[in-house]
């Protein structure tokens, strides 16, 4: 569930400078499509390819209300394309026919998109797992590379269903259905030195256990973001850095949206290393199984709330102010020590959509009890038993 700027924060916008954006974009998009009909290129089976430093991937679903958002995404990768040494590659797709990879080259032309369609994906089921897998094992294999980053553009949110009546699903809207985000899991290759999540509420310790063994390193915002997106003409070159200064990619989307004066001065931001995931998780079952027994209540009132999408189909409350909820604080000391090792990199602005931020920690994290809708599908999660969870609901 990632929020529309038009639909989260008001703006006194006349009706026909309303209209001239609609053109513009559709206009855009239709740019898009002409571009990509032409520009597929081909390569023989016997050539060599070469290997670069890095190769990164961005997979957008946005065949939903983010299409025009996109669009414009990659009108700013463009921008920030000059000089990369390394290969940035686009999956896009915006409609019920075809999809895309593209191969990002730079462009300061804000109104037009240049970069080379490498190859068309005819039709798909919507938001398929195994047709991440297909691009991944493609762009892996036709731009190898020294290693790999992945972005994952598109609506989520966290680890929940889209609806309880239905099969649990949370990543990358597609006509209406989502990904499970165990199926995007399985997807995905394990050797990427990193994931960032450009969509909603994907910085929960539920998420980030899952991936953790994915990537060395993940990127996520623990509340929603705004559909404007990453500042990629101020990411890109940053993207193909040494991964130990990933914390700047971090910094720049914080930086952005910081500088704001209005409503749209609303960003969290996390940085992780997930080898250090699993001691949080051990940490955190050794206070479960000291502190907690069987029937127990974990308690949420008062605790910081970091979801504000009306609706939102989880509560998401931030991991601190739970930890310090339900622990003794003579307890903490170890687990805080971890949470210091694990989060490399975190900012909040002050408020998010105009609703004060009064504790932020850097992750956010359920807190499961007994009738709740959601607890048969959290407890397939990695975390619920990693983390000592499952005390409170065995005999």
């Amino acid at each position: 569930m990632r929020p529309s700027n038009l639909s989260k924060i008001n703006y006194q916008t006349s009706v026909g400078a309303a209209a001239i954006i609609f053109i513009k974009r559709y206009c855009q998009l239709l740019f898009l499509l002409a571009i990509i009909s032409l520009g597929v290129s081909c390569k023989k089976s016997t050539d060599v390819k070469p290997v670069s430093k890095k190769m990164v991937l961005v997979y957008m679903e946005a065949n939903n209300d983010l299409r025009y958002d996109a669009l414009n995404s990659i009108n700013s990768m463009e921008k920030g394309a000059a000089n990369l040494d390394g290969t940035l590659l686009v999956y896009i797709k915006t409609n019920s026919s075809n999809s895309y990879l593209l191969k990002i080259k730079h462009d300061e032309d804000g109104n037009r998109i240049v970069s080379d369609t490498v190859k068309t994906f005819g039709y798909t089921a919507p938001s398929d797992p195994n047709v991440v897998k297909q691009v991944m094992l493609y762009a892996q294999s036709e731009f190898p590379a020294q290693s790999y980053g992945l972005i994952l553009w598109s609506h989520a949110t966290s680890w929940a269903p889209a609806s309880t009546k239905v099969k649990v699903q949370s990543f990358g809207s597609d006509s209406g259905k989502e990904m499970d985000i165990i199926d995007l899991k399985n997807a995905l290759p394990d050797n990427l030195s990193f994931i960032v999540f450009d969509a909603c509420s994907m910085g929960g310790v539920e998420v980030l256990y899952e991936f953790k063994d994915k990537a060395k390193y993940i990127i996520a915002s623990p509340t929603e973001t705004l559909s404007e997106s990453f500042p990629y003409q101020k990411i890109v070159p940053l993207l193909f850095q040494d991964d130990e200064n990933l914390s700047s990619v971090a910094k720049a989307y914080f930086n952005y949206y910081n500088a704001y004066t209005d409503d749209r001065q609303s960003a969290t931001v996390v940085l992780v290393k997930t080898s250090e995931l699993t001691p949080l998780a051990t940490g955190l079952n050794t206070l479960m199984h000291k502190q907690k027994k069987y029937g127990d209540q974990l308690i949420s009132t008062g605790v910081q709330r970091l979801d504000y999408t009306a609706n939102f189909p989880v509560a998401n409350y931030d991991f601190g102010d739970y930890l310090d909820h339900n622990f003794t604080i003579a307890d903490l000391s170890s687990i805080n020590l971890q949470l210091n090792k694990t989060i490399l990199y975190k900012a909040a602005t002050a408020n998010f959509i105009g609703v004060p931020i009064k504790k932020f920690s850097g992750l956010t994290c359920a807190i499961p009890y007994t009738g709740d809708a959601n607890l048969s599908y959290y407890q397939k999660l990695q975390w619920y038993t990693g983390a000592g969870l499952d005390l409170l609901f065995r005999n």
